[in-house]
């Protein structure tokens, strides 16, 4: 059957090109955004009307932002490989008009796209060309710890991460900044050609994997 659908809004004022992260959605001043990274920078939109709200300058070597960014409490996050980096943008009003400020921004972490994490306070992910997985303040950018090594995809669950290593290794870590604690892991076996790149996924007490062309699932509930 065919449907007609009418265009509500569209918009050509984002800088750059289009970027590789998913969109979020941020409650700020009035305004419900998206918020997004192009190739180039960072943004926010009105859902309302499509108007650019902000944006703030913000590419790597390959203008290919790939994480999605996190908004907590009027902070926006990003990171973005190739030696990027990460940086924290704070948002202000005034009238109908918002202002990004960046707060602070750090080589550490550039994340290329296995995603960073945002709990209780803190940031987990990892690097890429600063090869390793970091924990840093959210408020400040200090890095609490590191761990050598090679980068990767992680998720949260009931106080662990899953961190799956690009190399097939998944390593279950306690969720602290105090100190990088891995309480167990084993090596996913190989479904096919290439890196682990993409994210673990934990539902109903199961952990789900892909590699290639095949999908493994895991009993992960408490014996």
């Amino acid at each position: 059957a065919e449907f007609a659908l009418d265009l509500i809004w569209a918009n050509t004022e984002i800088p750059g090109t289009v970027g590789f992260s998913s969109p979020v959605i941020g409650e700020f001043a009035g305004f419900r955004q998206l918020i997004n990274l192009s190739s180039n920078c960072v943004y926010g939109v009105d859902t309302k009307t499509g108007t650019l709200l902000w944006s703030v300058e913000y590419e790597n070597q390959r203008s290919n932002n790939c994480p999605d960014p996190i908004f907590h409490d009027g902070y926006v996050f990003a990171s973005s490989g190739y030696g990027k980096g990460s940086t924290l943008i704070k948002l202000t009003s005034s009238g109908d008009t918002i202002i990004p400020e960046t707060v602070w921004h750090t080589d550490l972490m550039d994340n290329l796209h296995g995603g960073v994490i945002l709990h209780d306070g803190y940031l987990y992910g990892s690097g890429h060309n600063k090869r390793g997985w970091f924990c840093l303040d959210f408020k400040t950018g200090k890095q609490m710890w590191k761990e050598r090594g090679g980068m990767g995809s992680l998720i949260y669950a009931d106080g662990m991460f899953y961190c799956l290593w690009e190399r097939g290794m998944m390593k279950l870590v306690k969720a602290t900044h105090e100190k990088y604690e891995v309480v167990s892991s084993f090596q996913v076996p190989s479904g096919g050609e290439g890196m682990h790149w993409p994210h673990p996924v934990v539902c109903g007490g199961r952990l789900y994997v892909r590699h290639a062309d095949k999908l493994f699932a895991y009993d992960i509930k408490g014996k």
